[in-house]
């Protein structure tokens, strides 16, 4: 039996690349949940279970995918498109939603070396693109998600649980047992929030996120999204070339797609996130356009 402190054992089990990231969540959940840190506690239960809203889904969890069809043949080859626009919107900031077990299946299943998870396109899209294959030989495109980067989720998840706990103990909160004091419990509402995990976690607490956009930005408000946008870092002339595009694009916005004009505007904006241009990451810079255009619609 592990006689250290619930959060040393935390500690112990993140640094130990042969640790179960499972176990991991578990007791980092144990923990979050006997403190009283929802953000964390919610955090902790959907990497085990899943995401079940895609506006949940933290920025190191959207990924870019490689579109591929399954030959009967040659096994998964390229599928290529001219369009590098239409190609980076429908495999870039793809959201990783499944649970945590499933990924590590993949890792260490009977074929690790070609681990990889198949992400289905939207019925619609892939009609366009099998369509575009022409009428003898169709295969249905599905989009891709490798090795490394299935890997790469689990390591944030590591990462993440160590950087918290690393917190806890300098706040000297440590728990004996499988208790905390009530002073640790104050320390831990004073001082652990989610903004300290934002430089790791991204666009982990979306519901705040919605719940700021629907206190800022307006529907049908531009001046609204220009500010909360604004505030994140867009500069003005890019702020201007919204708004053309919003009033170039027909009225009224849909679920799936925004109106051709801003929809080039936002990919140009991932562009400048992914060349560092925008200073944001790429991932997080979809989530944060799509929130807030979304609002201004009034999709979310």
């Amino acid at each position: 039996m592990n006689n250290l402190p619930l959060v040393l054992q935390l500690q112990e089990l993140a640094t130990n690349n042969e640790s179960d990231i499972s176990e991991l969540l578990r007791k980092s959940l144990l923990v979050s949940t006997k403190l009283d840190l929802t953000e964390f506690r919610d955090w902790a239960n959907s990497e085990l279970h899943g995401y079940k809203e895609d506006s949940n889904v933290p920025a190191y969890r959207q990924v870019l995918t490689d579109l591929r069809v399954l030959n009967p043949y040659h096994g998964y080859i390229p599928f290529l498109i001219d369009d590098p626009e239409f190609m980076d919107l429908i495999c870039n900031n793809v959201k990783v939603t499944v649970g945590i077990g499933s990924l590590i299946d993949l890792l260490h299943g009977p074929n690790p070396e070609n681990a990889r998870l198949v992400m289905p396109l939207p019925s619609e899209v892939t009609i366009d693109l099998m369509r575009m294959q022409g009428r003898d030989f169709q295969l249905e495109p599905q989009r891709i998600v490798g090795r490394n980067q299935i890997a790469g989720i689990l390591d944030e998840v590591r990462t993440i649980i160590l950087e918290w706990s690393l917190k806890l103990e300098k706040d000297n909160i440590l728990g004996e047992g499988l208790t905390f004091s009530a002073a640790e419990k104050n320390r831990a509402h004073a001082n652990i929030n989610i903004q300290n995990f934002q430089g790791i976690l991204g666009d982990v607490s979306q519901s705040k996120v919605t719940q700021n956009l629907h206190q800022t930005v307006k529907q049908g408000d531009f001046e609204s999204l220009r500010t909360y946008l604004e505030e994140n870092g867009i500069g003005a002339q890019d702020l201007d070339d919204l708004k053309s595009a919003i009033s170039s694009d027909p009225p009224g916005g849909q679920v799936s797609s925004y109106g051709e004009n801003v929809g080039h505007w936002v990919g140009n904006m991932i562009s400048k996130a992914a060349t560092g241009a925008w200073d944001i990451g790429i991932g997080a810079a979809g989530g944060l356009l799509g929130n807030a255009i979304g609002a201004y619609y009034g999709l979310n």
